[in-house]
């Protein structure tokens, strides 16, 4: 249970950042704002499967 709630909190951390980096970027970038974004939601998973935690 308790890396239920681990994960989930890590997940809801990591969207937030991209919400964040593309409100940041919205303005200059427009749509690359949302590329921006899902890079770094891609980033975290591919950190959290290097480590194992998905």
């Amino acid at each position: 249970m308790r890396e239920r709630v681990t994960t989930f909190l890590d997940v809801l951390g990591l969207l937030l950042v991209a919400f964040g980096v593309a409100a940041f970027l919205y303005p200059w970038l427009s749509l690359g704002a949302t590329v921006a974004a899902g890079v770094v939601v891609l980033a975290g998973s591919i950190l959290a499967a290097r480590r194992g935690e998905t």
